[in-house]
């Protein structure tokens, strides 16, 4: 049985995954909204989802600032 990933193993894979999503956000900046996301999440004390929250926080994030430029 395949050993479940750590939490900082599932943010990273976010990070990969919005990476390839959004070319067009500079890695930096990207990696900031995942973890300002994921800093909000420190002191929750259900742990099971918060890469799905994190990633799902830093799309809208990301979403809400590329209609902001435009």
């Amino acid at each position: 049985m395949p050993q479940k990933k750590s939490e900082r193993e599932a943010i990273d894979d976010v990070i990969r995954r919005l990476k390839k999503k959004y070319p067009d956000v500079p890695g930096k900046d990207l990696e900031k909204i995942v973890e300002t996301n994921y800093a909000a999440f420190q002191n929750a004390k259900l742990r099971d989802y918060i890469a799905v929250l994190v990633e799902h926080g830093a799309k809208s994030e990301i979403t809400a600032r590329k209609h902001k430029r435009h």
